[in-house]
């Protein structure tokens, strides 16, 4: 089940973006934001100092998945696209979050029968795995061309949000987000995308889960179980 709309026209770029982190990666999207997108608004989030300045760059010290599940309360949150940009699974840890005070969230160990499912996949903590069509290092501005990888020059596969979205994992529905190319090297997701994630876990809560974000090549995954708290409400 996929949670994004693959037919998004980006020729009309967003222009209001939430970067979270400001250490590499965030730097990098907020350079080469500002050097594509004249105008853009940007607000970067990050909970160590950060040195970034410029016209239209507002810098908030705040840990950024605190700030986002804040930030997203509002039916229309004043911003376009979501920049992950910290070493974390921002979806899944946005979507624990936010299901917390309804569910016991608990992570189901990932089977060697379903690792082996997913190309290039490296487990890393408990019911989380890193996947990628790439069995190398990609260049940080790689355009991710649609049909031909700039590296090999060879075609590419399946486009890896809609291989995770297809697959079965016997009762464990798969629930992907897609990370949408905004410029080379830099990635962002939709609001829209994370509040439709967040209402397919909710009609599931029965079901074991697996959340994934992931581009056309590389991607991260965790499983979880959702074990409902007696008397309370919330989102669900």
């Amino acid at each position: 089940m996929q949670n994004n709309k693959d037919q998004r026209d980006l020729s009309q770029k967003p222009s209001r973006f939430w970067i979270l982190g400001a250490g590499r990666f965030g730097r990098i999207a907020v350079e080469r934001i500002t050097r594509h997108i004249p105008g853009a608004s940007l607000t970067v989030v990050d909970d160590k100092p950060s040195t970034i300045r410029g016209p239209h760059i507002h810098v908030i010290r705040e840990e950024g998945i605190q700030w986002l599940y804040h930030g997203l309360k509002a039916d229309q949150p004043p911003v376009d696209m979501i920049v992950p940009a910290i070493p974390i699974h921002v979806v899944y840890e946005w979507l624990t979050l936010n299901l917390q005070t309804m569910f016991e969230i608990q992570p189901v160990e990932i089977l060697p029968s379903w690792l082996c499912r997913m190309p290039n996949a490296l487990r890393g903590k408990a019911g989380q795995a890193y996947v990628s069509h790439a069995d190398f290092i990609c260049p940080d501005n790689c355009p991710e061309p649609e049909k031909i990888c700039t590296h090999t020059g060879k075609p590419r596969p399946m486009d890896l949000f809609r291989l995770l979205g297809t697959l079965d994992f016997e009762e464990a529905l798969p629930i992907v987000i897609r990370s949408h190319q905004l410029l080379p090297g830099v990635g962002g997701i939709y609001p829209a995308d994370l509040r439709a994630a967040m209402d397919t876990a909710c009609r599931n809560s029965h079901r074991p889960m697996m959340i994934a974000t992931a581009c056309r090549c590389h991607g991260v995954v965790n499983f979880m179980r959702l074990e409902k708290k007696a008397h309370l409400t919330g989102p669900c």
